[in-house]
């Protein structure tokens, strides 16, 4: 029988197909290993979505040089600030796919609306955040705050990074627990409320402990709590909210390093190889743990379902604490 009869009838027309198909997906995978082990090739972006100084700035730029050394690429640190986030993720979420821009995402940029368009890449830290005051106010504990808010209502303003941050929600719920008024002033970044806070422009901020923790050494501010359940290492004799008449007080806030959700899953995981390796270096964990900051350490499929967990979290404190988004 011919050879051509062979090729013509149908069983062996499926058998080619088959064949290729083994081939063209053999090929693919070699090329995305190929992709993985190579990467990266050119410069990698880190989209701050807030103004330089605060903590996702910070936390940054204690990774990019050991990166930069790492793959022997530049890493750019690039700055998208404004809607509390958003801008800087709504660019992310319309970048290649390709691994080469990141965002340090942080609780406030994160939300129901967008969090199907990235895929989690390393928590770089998840850590209490510090109740931090002007040293003008004559308060020593969030029980003297709550008490001097209380006789002098709508007096004090508190600062945030912004409208749904972690130093935003943290404030609301200390005004529902702690049953007082306060005015909310939401900024572009952790940087540009503390500077304000230090000019005395307001009385009050919860802000990330690596971004208060120069200030708060050279006594430009006064750190009066904390918003976890205990002490944290990098101050440890600033005691807990919830032990200042707010029993149960509990709000943490997060950093972490995402990508657009088609990323490759091989490009999602060197990333996130490499990151936890720079983390794990003496020195990186030096540097965070002096700021306040524990280098985080869960997988990609952890840290996805982490950011989910986190959502459903606040979701339910902002309803339960029946806290206004503005």
């Amino acid at each position: 029988m011919k050879l051509s009869n062979h090729i013509g009838s149908s069983s062996t027309r499926n058998l080619l197909k088959t064949i290729g198909i083994f081939v063209l997906g053999g090929t693919m995978s070699l090329c995305q290993l190929a992709n993985a082990q190579t990467f990266p090739s050119k410069p990698v972006t880190i989209v701050v979505p807030f103004t330089p100084g605060g903590g996702a700035d910070n936390l940054a730029r204690i990774l990019v040089p050991r990166l930069n050394s790492l793959w022997g690429q530049s890493v750019i640190v690039e700055y998208r600030a404004g809607a509390s986030g958003q801008i800087g993720a709504d660019y992310v979420s319309k970048a290649n796919p390709d691994g080469y821009t990141l965002m340090m995402a942080t609780t406030a940029v994160i939300n129901d609306k967008n969090v199907s368009k990235f895929v989690g890449i390393s928590l770089v830290s998840a850590d209490a955040y510090v109740l931090v005051v002007h040293p003008s106010l004559p308060v020593k504990n969030a029980a003297d705050l709550i008490a001097y808010a209380k006789a002098n209502p709508k007096k004090l303003t508190f600062g945030s990074s912004g409208i749904g941050a972690a130093s935003h929600l943290s404030g609301e719920l200390f005004k529902a627990r702690a049953g007082i008024d306060m005015l909310h002033v939401p900024y572009k970044g952790t940087g540009p409320a503390l500077n304000d806070l230090l000019a005395n422009h307001i009385q009050l901020m919860f802000a990330p402990t690596q971004t208060a923790m120069s200030q708060i050494q050279n006594g430009r501010v006064k750190a009066i709590g904390v918003t976890g359940l205990k002490p944290i290492e990098a101050l440890p004799n600033v005691p807990p909210v919830n032990t200042s008449g707010l029993s149960g007080y509990d709000a943490i806030g997060w950093f972490g390093l995402l990508a657009h959700a088609n990323t490759p899953p091989d490009i999602v995981k060197k990333l996130h190889d490499d990151i936890q390796k720079v983390m794990s270096m003496p020195e990186v964990r030096k540097a965070m743990n002096e700021k306040g900051a524990e280098p985080g350490n869960l997988t990609p499929v952890e840290f996805n379902k982490f950011i989910q967990q986190e959502q459903t979290k606040w979701t339910k404190l902002i309803k339960d604490a029946n806290i206004t988004i503005e």
